[in-house]
């Protein structure tokens, strides 16, 4: 078996945010292979649920049979469930089963996602195995108006042993501060994972994830308390990351994780293909520096963060006795070297801006990158003042920013005490980098 098999039993969302369409992509980022039976179908975008139409109870029964009668499935996430007689069909067939319930009692516009709550408390919460209410949901579950720690504890404990459900978590995504924390009731206490919240409008679907990806990670390693701050951590860059699509709360971005290391493996791709030019071109020697080169490559700027999404080569760029130019593989990614640090700048100043390499300081290779139409601009680094280790490439971008309103592709200087001359030049990519060397070596 290539894949272990996970369940989600939800609505669909047409804006593609949340329901069941998003449960069955987070199972595919985490390795699972996802079925889905549909409880409802909900006429909706980023503002809003407009309508909603409701799947027969009946056809929900069909639904579920036909997919027990064929696969073997491990977890099960239930969603948005809306009647009393759905509730029963889900209890009758799947009560044996490892169940996560998002108790979905309201979307974030305040639409009603479970039409009887009391008859859900009854039928639905007792056969789960973890359920994983909002600060506002676990409110409306318990009966207790939570306003601070202690109430989400006692709110915690009180869900658990009224519905006795294993494992209770409580996400603290709707309170207040600069930190906030998910709470895990068990019968071995109340475990907390602390994370800095996200100051970003598009949340939608955070919870839908969350449940599903921690029936996932359940699924693959058969720990909840694991499962758990695994599961954290797939919905925090989730929410770093998200998606501005729409014109009201747009999607998490479920898919980052994935799109980064597709991002990653260009990178490295990229690198090789620039090494392989340095090495081949007999003039590359003319650009490198007493103090050697090297070039930063960043992922996509979008998903820059820091400069864990930056690659250098570790052994830099040297140049030998005999002006043969040897690149020091491997690729790695986070190491903080000054083309690193001043890509970063640049990224952070909002310039698509994806490659850097320091060069010799050299009159002729200023004219030159003049000639094949880069702009530039000479920064006097006596004006530099006294700051901690790494800080400088920072001030170079912030002072050309702040001064100048632009950041040039050519940024040089004539040096100091202690400090080589040197030119840095960045591009939008690859192709433009190479580019642009080869035909300045041509006029060296």
């Amino acid at each position: 078996m290539i894949k272990p098999v996970g369940m989600s039993i939800a609505g669909l969302d047409t804006g593609n945010g949340a329901g069941g369409e998003t449960d069955l992509r987070v199972y595919e980022m985490l390795g699972i292979h996802g079925v889905l039976a549909v409880t409802a179908l909900t006429v909706q975008n980023t503002k809003g649920i407009k309508d909603i139409s409701v799947v027969e109870a009946d056809f929900l029964r069909k639904q579920i049979e036909t997919l027990i009668d064929d696969f073997n499935i491990e977890g099960i996430k239930i969603g948005m469930i809306y009647t009393k007689e759905q509730f029963q069909v889900v209890r009758d067939l799947l009560e044996p089963y490892f169940i996560v319930v998002d108790p979905v009692l309201y979307a974030k516009d305040g639409t009603q996602l479970i039409k009887d709550v009391e008859e859900y408390k009854k039928i639905i919460l007792p056969i789960a195995k973890v359920i994983t209410p909002n600060i506002v949901e676990a409110s409306a579950l318990s009966g207790i108006k939570i306003e601070n720690e202690n109430d989400i504890m006692i709110s915690c404990k009180k869900i658990r042993n009224t519905y006795n459900i294993p494992y209770v978590i409580i996400k603290g995504g709707h309170g207040t501060g600069k930190y906030s924390f998910d709470y895990m009731c068990s019968q071995d206490g109340i475990r907390k994972i602390g994370y800095q919240r996200v100051n970003i409008k598009d949340t939608h679907g955070t919870g839908s994830v969350f449940a599903t990806a921690l029936t996932a990670e359940y699924i693959k390693i058969k720990d909840v308390e694991m499962a758990f701050r695994r599961a954290r951590e797939f919905v925090q860059s989730s929410i770093e990351y998200g998606l501005s699509i729409g014109k009201g709360i747009g999607p998490v971005n479920v898919s980052v994780e994935v799109i980064k290391k597709s991002l990653k493996y260009e990178v490295v791709e990229e690198m090789t293909k620039f090494a392989d030019f340095v090495e081949n071109n007999e003039k590359f020697w003319l650009l490198i520096p007493e103090v050697q080169s090297n070039l930063a490559h960043s992922i996509r700027p979008e998903y820059v963060r820091d400069l864990r999404d930056i690659a250098t080569f570790r052994g830099r760029i040297i140049r030998r006795w005999d002006r043969k130019v040897i690149v020091g593989h491997p690729v790695v990614f986070g190491n903080p070297t000054h083309t690193a640090r001043m890509l970063l700048s640049i990224i952070f100043k909002g310039v698509n801006g994806t490659c850097l390499m320091n060069i010799r300081f050299d009159e002729k290779i200023v004219n030159g990158f003049k000639q094949i139409g880069y702009d530039q601009i000479e920064i006097n680094r006596e004006m530099e003042p006294s700051h901690g280790e790494g800080k400088t490439m920072q001030w170079i971008i912030d002072y050309i920013s702040n001064e100048y309103g632009k950041i040039p592709n050519v940024i040089y200087d004539r040096g100091a005490k202690g400090k080589e001359a040197m030119i840095r030049f960045w591009t939008k990519d690859m192709n433009e980098m190479i580019e642009a060397l080869n035909n300045l070596l041509k006029l060296l």
